[in-house]
């Protein structure tokens, strides 16, 4: 087994929650087991995307998320989930997931769940421009090995859960993207089951690795500089198609905006040439 294979079997641990006996709406997870820069939001993010899956029925996946990160969490401790099941309606349901740590609640969403529909519209936009095969791009591992720990010790040097090749960023031998911002390819290093929720959980997850950063590369600044603060403000995500995390997604960012000490940044995930989710996060970013 690989290193990123046995990293692939530790997320799917950390998102295989453990459901409560006497609360079937409520669950607990694993932390990360890193205390560099607290809690990893995409680890809480897809946790908690997780817990909301566990209550709605099989056949409605997630359509759309919206979060707010409320305070830092503890990496090393775990984390419990309530989830409301707000709406179930004949076509969408509704739940609000809210993530405690000792008593504290650090993070909530809502997500949407919709039954699949076909329909007369179907408009996509073009996949960029010059797009490298992911065969041909360096990994992340090597980007790091030559400019050193530009995300603190653990952060840099942990193994990813996935294959992942780094298109565009201020540590790759390319720079940043034309728009800016940090484009990479990724996909876990083998199959997963066909369950559409694992797929979810793991692209949520990754949605969240460098997408504050693209705020702060036009200033050349990374996570170690002692004059950045980054931190995650709220998050939101779109789901629309179906997407396997085993097979190769290019993950397209760029910052929006910045100004107040708040930056937006965007991300779109393609696979096949076809749109599959979009994200957008606003950021604390003060420099």
């Amino acid at each position: 087994m690989s290193d990123t294979e046995a990293a692939l079997d530790e997320l799917l641990d950390l998102l295989d929650l453990q459901p409560n006996d006497n609360d079937p709406d409520t669950f607990r997870g694993k932390g990360s087991g890193f205390d560099e820069f607290g809690l990893y939001g995409g680890h809480v993010l897809a946790q908690a995307v997780v817990a909301a899956q566990r209550t709605v029925d099989d056949d409605r996946p997630m359509n759309s998320v919206h979060a707010v990160f409320l305070r830092g969490g503890d990496g090393m401790a775990d984390v419990d989930y309530k989830v409301q099941r707000v709406r179930d309606g004949r076509a969408f349901c509704t739940r609000r997931s809210q993530a405690f740590q000792s008593d504290r609640l650090i993070f909530e969403l809502t997500a949407t769940f919709h039954v699949p529909e076909t329909g007369k519209v179907d408009i996509q936009g073009p996949l960029p421009d010059g797009v490298a095969p992911p065969e041909s791009l360096p990994t992340y591992q090597e980007c790091i090995a030559e400019v050193g720990p530009i995300f603190g010790e653990q952060w840099s040097y942990m193994i990813r859960p996935v294959e992942y090749r780094l298109a565009y960023a201020p540590w790759a031998p390319t720079g940043p993207s034309p728009r800016g911002g940090i484009d990479y390819w990724f996909r876990a290093p083998r199959r997963l089951p066909d369950d559409p929720a694992i797929h979810e959980a793991i692209i949520a997850y990754m949605s969240d690795d460098c997408l504050a950063d693209n705020v702060i590369v036009p200033y050349g600044v990374t996570w170690l500089d002692p004059s950045a603060q980054v931190v995650s403000l709220d998050h939101a995500m779109w789901f629309h198609e179906p997407a396997r995390a085993d097979e190769w997604i290019y993950c397209e960012q760029r910052p929006l905006m910045a100004g107040g000490n708040r930056g937006t940044a965007e991300a779109r995930f393609w696979q096949n040439g076809r749109l599959v989710a979009t994200a957008v996060q606003e950021a604390l970013a003060r420099l």
